[in-house]
């Protein structure tokens, strides 16, 4: 049988879609949910791609279809003989993939116009097993299930001399993969806002953000000044999800979207190091029971300043700063990874007290959640993120993970300007 499905999945491969297709016309049945509850519907996608996934996770076959393809919910397309996974993306039109990809390579990103980000389109994905055979007819039914949230949002007592009002939602997935994980790139989607008289409101569809992740905000126009507010917001934007948001405008804030340039933390830059037989000043050390070390580095491997730090072997390092409970933070780690072959995570917490972290579903979006290896160089591993600290949150944990297994020359991280600024 694994033959026949070997050679079935052959076919698969070899064909294009020009070309003539050994299989047999099958009948797919779409159904998906609507926004906000669980009812079936019929799709509305204007355009879907079809792959074909093999044993080994990889991309084998790519169709495209459009409305004019669907004919009452359903789509007849000539599909293989063979058991493999077929994978649907709806609404999608500008997907990266190649051939003999995994799955987790296909990327849906947000629209974009230069360096303006645009609202998601709205996607829906599905996959499942099929096995088609000569001789059984088959008919399946397809489970669109959508990637995107739609955010609303309403502002009430927007001033008469208030013009040029719009709507940016920062900090949100640029793209994310086929299973909804985000690519760690990140942008900001802007929308005009509709006014009607002293009101505003505005809707729009987004990739997924974890709770604090996102920040919502409002710039404007009075007289030949332009500004900015700060929407409280501290929901985590979950797909297939309507999340409804309404401020007074005059109860908001002006603020901005960055640190205010005070660094909260002591020694951030690591230019105090009073004894170098031991971690830099402020800094805890601790080694897990395995070779490891901290070494000061010369001029020629900072990030800026004087010195750095070089981690090697098993080590975290790490400082508590004091925060406010639901307020904004931007944290900055600058790492540089020259090696292929060295584990390191960033894992920071917030923190009840010095002894007792928050629940993980608050720290998440401030650890990485897997080991992380080389770098092109000195990068940023928070992008310019921003962050809001939970309720009940008192310290944040700044903190730093190297995973070598014993010190081995030049195999480690660099890490240097490590900061927590206060957005105003």
């Amino acid at each position: 049988m694994r033959k026949i499905i070997f050679f079935g999945l052959l076919l698969f491969f070899s064909c294009n879609r020009d070309e003539e297709i050994t299989g047999k016309e099958t009948q797919l049945l779409f159904q998906s949910y609507t926004l906000g509850n669980a009812s079936l519907h019929t799709p509305a996608f204007e355009t879907l791609a079809l792959f074909a996934i093999d044993r080994d996770n990889r991309v084998v076959r790519h169709e495209h279809f459009t409305r004019n393809d669907l004919h009452e919910n359903t789509l007849r397309a000539k599909l293989p003989f063979g058991r493999y996974r077929l994978a649907c993306v709806a609404n999608c039109p500008d997907i990266n993939f190649d051939t003999g990809e995994t799955l987790e390579n296909i990327l849906l990103r947000l629209p974009q116009k230069g360096e303006i980000f645009e609202e998601a389109d709205d996607i829906l994905t599905s996959l499942q097993s099929v096995s088609i055979s000569e001789n059984k007819d088959a008919v399946f039914t397809v489970n669109l299930y959508r990637r995107v949230a739609q955010l609303q949002v309403r502002l009430e007592n927007i001033p008469e001399e208030v013009d040029n009002v719009n709507f940016e939602l920062s900090f949100v997935p640029s793209a994310i993969n086929f299973t909804g994980s985000n690519t760690n790139t990140f942008g900001t989607i802007t929308k005009p806002m509709h006014r009607e008289a002293n009101q505003g409101h505005v809707e729009l569809l987004t990739f997924p953000a974890g709770k604090g992740e996102a920040t919502l905000s409002v710039t404007y126009r009075t007289g030949d000044k332009e500004k900015r507010k700060i929407i409280p917001f501290t929901e985590s934007i979950d797909t297939n999800r309507i999340i409804r948001v309404e401020s007074s405008f005059l109860e908001l804030e002006e603020g901005g979207l960055q640190g205010n340039g005070i660094n909260l933390l002591e020694n951030g830059d690591f230019e105090i190091w009073s004894d170098l037989s031991k971690e830099p000043d402020s800094w805890h050390f601790f080694k897990d029971g395995r070779d490891s070390s901290a070494i000061k580095t010369g001029e020629d491997k900072v990030h800026s300043g004087r010195q750095a730090v070089f981690l090697q072997g098993k080590t975290y390092l790490y400082q508590d700063v004091p925060v406010e409970a639901l307020t904004r933070y931007e944290i900055k780690m600058f790492v540089n990874a020259p090696s292929a072959n060295f584990s390191w995570k960033y894992y920071c917490y917030w923190r009840k007290n010095k002894s007792t972290a928050l629940p993980s579903e608050y720290n998440k979006p401030i650890q990485a959640q897997t080991y992380l290896k080389q770098t092109d160089g000195w990068i940023n591993v928070f992008n310019s993120k921003t962050f809001t600290a939970p309720e009940g949150a008192k310290y944040l944990r700044v903190e730093i993970r190297t995973y070598g297994k014993a010190i081995v020359p030049d195999e480690g991280i660099y890490i240097d300007d490590f900061s927590v600024e206060l957005v105003e």
